[in-house]
């Protein structure tokens, strides 16, 4: 019985982890002050230029749950990782994103990366966050409007802000919710379980 169990929970893997087989993507744009202020270390914290949002990710995701490691289809060249240098700093995150979720995407390193800088590139970043001096305290609901109003296609359902924790929350991350031609969409009730719930945050200044 035991082994009956162990080959279902076998099987019951492999079907989750098929390349493809997912709803639509989460494009997380990771707000690299605050990164820095916790791993000043990071290589892309040493450098000489400083980064405000970065591009975390692309992650398939389905509408009840998200979907990570699948069986991938190669390494990264090390081409496509120097050609999203821009977008993603580190090759470790590079390669890190490529097989903890461009694996599930169903396509090969050069066409997850290429849909990546699309998905990124379709995103307005608000002046607000173009390399600001000064820390601000602001609501993450602030947040998510000034994406929407320099990003019309989007509604505040397509957007989930997330934050740290501490008596004084720092904003981490902006995840945007695209179909799988990269049109807005709504977010899934899992991916907005990551929204933060703070009612304020720092938004740490670009140094």
């Amino acid at each position: 019985m035991a082994g009956c169990r162990a080959m279902a929970h076998h099987r019951e893997y492999a079907a989750r982890a098929a390349p493809g087989a997912f709803s639509y993507y989460l494009l997380s744009l990771s707000w690299s002050p605050a990164f820095c202020a916790e791993s000043s270390g990071a290589a892309e914290c040493m450098g000489p230029q400083a980064y405000g949002f970065i591009v975390h990710g692309l992650w398939p995701q389905r509408d009840r749950g998200r979907v990570e490691y699948c069986r991938g289809r190669g390494r990264v060249p090390a081409e496509v990782a120097r050609g999203v240098s821009d977008l993603m700093p580190t090759r470790k995150l590079v390669y890190h994103e490529w097989q903890a979720h461009g694996s599930c995407s169903g396509l090969d390193p050069a066409g997850y990366f290429g849909l990546l800088r699309r998905a990124a590139a379709g995103v307005a970043i608000p002046v607000g966050f173009k390399s600001p001096r000064i820390a601000r305290i602001t609501t993450p609901r602030t947040i998510a409007g000034e994406f929407v109003r320099a990003n019309p296609s989007l509604n505040a359902e397509d957007i989930v802000v997330a934050c740290s924790r501490g008596a004084v929350p720092r904003l981490t991350e902006v995840r945007v919710c695209l179909d799988r031609g990269l049109a807005p969409r709504a977010c899934s009730a899992a991916a907005l379980a990551g929204r933060c719930r703070a009612p304020q945050v720092s938004v740490l200044p670009v140094k």
